[in-house]
């Protein structure tokens, strides 16, 4: 084999290769843990265009460490009638947008590590809990803190 043909393989090879692992990536997150929501938070239907949105979030289910991580590749959408997720395109394989309605929603609890503020929600439902940083997670706080007279549910 000479060099001509390692330039080529390497060429077609290495996009092929990067593509099945971002793939890869993709559904393994999906599976560990935005599947966890669809049954029960499934959107189907185009966001409102009245939301309020927040481009490249920081959102991570479950309890940190160990949970899945969505470090600013998270479109949060907040309204009246509740949150709106959804990844950019480029995350967004196997990832269907998400509707969590403000009553679906157990607590809120501001945390706060080393110099980083985030707000954990604990839903009414048997899933795990989201954690939002940034403005995200400070907007989604103010309005649930609104929609519940300054007091938990």
């Amino acid at each position: 084999m000479n060099e001509a043909h390692l330039v080529w393989i390497f060429a077609v090879g290495f996009p092929l290769f990067f593509a099945a692992m971002w793939l890869i990536v993709t559904r393994i997150l999906s599976l560990l843990g935005w599947s966890k929501y669809l049954p029960a938070f499934a959107w189907d239907r185009s966001i409102p265009a009245d939301a309020r949105r927040f481009s490249w979030a920081t959102m991570v289910i479950g309890r940190f460490p160990g949970g899945v991580s969505y470090k600013n590749v998270m479109n949060v959408w907040l309204d009246q009638h509740g949150i709106y997720l959804r990844p950019p395109v480029l995350f967004r394989l196997f990832h269907p947008p998400l509707h969590i309605g403000w009553e679906q929603i157990g607590s809120i609890e501001p945390r706060k590590t080393l110099w980083i503020k985030a707000w954990s929600l604990a839903l009414r439902r048997d899933v795990p809990i989201l954690t939002f940083g940034g403005g995200a997670g400070q907007a989604i706080y103010d309005h649930w803190q609104v929609r519940h007279g300054g007091r938990p549910a």
